[in-house]
């Protein structure tokens, strides 16, 4: 447990707006995309390379204030039946494009609350999946759930589809937390669905919390630790909130002055690592955990993690084709996001053209970098071997200027540097985002509001 001097130190250093790399480059990068993008990157896909595919379900009945995710509120339930046609028929015109049937070894259902589904769209959805794809024997079939709308026999309907590993969002167990955010929830209902889940034989259950959130203090986060030594998930996503009410409006509507302040932020975060050590949890990343056994955790011992707009994955460069309103896709280089607003979707469903909100076609420079940045947010290192074997570069030529960064890190104990490569300490693996910022080469200091701070 770093001492207070020490958190302190982090948090006057490094409390700044810094991206989380879910992609390289970010999406600020992104611009309007022709639909040439589209056909030329799906053109590109090779039949023997499966892929993987994120669907994104929009609809929430009730708003979490802390959210910023990309979400439709409605509790008008024929909002499906325009969006399940939509949906199909964009999957129908992608996969047409590819010309041959893609093999899915990954599939993920997010949102949203992707439970706002009912069970005959989730049956109609599936007859097209299977009608478009073809999918690995040990593909992963993973759902994000919320438990407070989970109804009876939902999960069991879920497993007969195939599913294999599902996520729940938790955030907080305590009640004046999950009041001040809009998001009601029954404790015991969460309880019961992790045992039916496993009962059911999904090989992986997730719980996701949420640290900084309004009146959450060090002493009052025990009950979410406590929880989880109860449950004991075989993953736990932690993530940290990110306040940016400017980009969310929505989260103006908290109390800002009840918002955890930066160093009870990090002691929290600190706590909780360390009760999940004593509970047999390996850290995943710079958020995630996991069981020894775990997936996810043996790829972060190995050092063959990867990060994608889907978190961490086990497989590595991937075409993701995404679909849905808002979903973001990254096939042979080229990022592209689907229409925000389902208007504009719909749009573009049923023209055929102006297929994108924006997107970014990466440069080979821009491939190099991603590599650099996805290596160090994943498995806290690069080793410059690596890099330089498959780029064809001399990395101490190629990132001069960015060792005499590094170098900095290191002197300051974030780090080790060496000639074989950069890894991380303790303290550096909790900013890893100011790190990896390091080798970003469209990080200017202009529009850093769209960031949430790093601690």
């Amino acid at each position: 447990m770093l001492d207070n001097a020490t958190v302190e130190r982090l948090i006057s250093g490094y409390n700044s707006p810094v991206p989380r790399y879910t992609s390289y480059p970010t999406a600020l990068e992104f611009v309007p995309l022709d639909d040439a993008a589209l056909l030329d990157s799906y053109r590109k896909c090779e039949p023997d390379r499966p892929v993987s595919v994120y669907i994104h379900l929009p609809f929430c009945e009730n708003l979490c204030l802390y959210c910023g995710c990309n979400v439709l509120l409605s509790r008008k339930i024929e909002v499906l039946d325009e969006y399940i046609p939509l949906l199909l028929a964009e999957i129908k015109a992608k996969t047409d494009m590819m010309e041959f049937k893609p093999r899915v070894s990954q599939l993920h259902f997010g949102g949203g609350t992707p439970n706002f589904l009912r069970l005959s769209d989730w049956n109609r959805l599936f007859a097209g999946l299977h009608q478009y794809f073809a999918f690995t024997p040990d593909a992963e079939l993973s759902v994000e759930l919320d438990p407070a709308v989970l109804s009876d026999g939902y999960l069991t309907h879920l497993k007969q589809l195939g599913f294999n590993r599902v996520s729940y969002g938790v955030q907080d167990v305590t009640p004046k937390v999950l009041e001040a955010v809009n998001r009601p929830q029954d404790v015991q209902r969460i309880r019961d669905i992790v045992a039916e889940s496993r009962a059911l034989g999904f090989s992986s259950v997730n719980l996701d919390l949420i640290y900084g959130l309004p009146h959450q203090t060090n002493e009052s986060y025990k009950a979410n630790l406590d929880f989880i030594a109860e449950l004991k998930p075989e993953r736990i996503a932690l993530f940290s909130y990110a306040h940016v009410p400017w980009l969310k409006h929505h989260q103006r509507r908290m109390d800002e002055k009840a918002l955890t302040e930066p160093s009870e932020k990090l002691k929290i975060y600190l706590s909780a690592r360390q009760a999940f050590a004593a509970l047999g949890y390996e850290q995943i990343g710079m958020d995630h955990f996991g069981l020894p056994g775990d997936t996810l955790t043996e790829a972060f011992k190995n050092k063959t993690l990867h990060r994608n707009f889907m978190g961490y994955t086990t497989q590595k460069t991937l075409d993701m084709l995404a679909f849905g309103t808002s979903a973001i896709g990254f096939v042979s280089g080229v990022y592209m996001q689907n229409h925000l607003k389902l208007s504009g979707y719909r749009s573009a469903i049923e023209t055929g053209k102006n297929w994108f909100e924006k997107g970014f076609v990466m440069s080979a420079e821009d491939r190099l970098r991603h590599e650099v940045i996805t290596q160090l947010m994943a498995n806290f290192r690069v080793r410059f071997s690596d890099v330089e074997q498959q780029f064809g570069i001399r990395f101490a030529d190629h990132f001069a200027a960015e060792l005499e960064r590094l170098k900095e890190f290191a002197a300051d104990g974030h780090g080790i540097l060496d000639e074989a490569g950069f890894t991380t300490s303790e303290t550096g693996s909790f900013i890893i985002r100011h790190i990896a910022a390091v080798f970003d080469a469209y990080r200017k200091g202009s529009g850093q509001k769209a960031f949430s701070k790093a601690i």
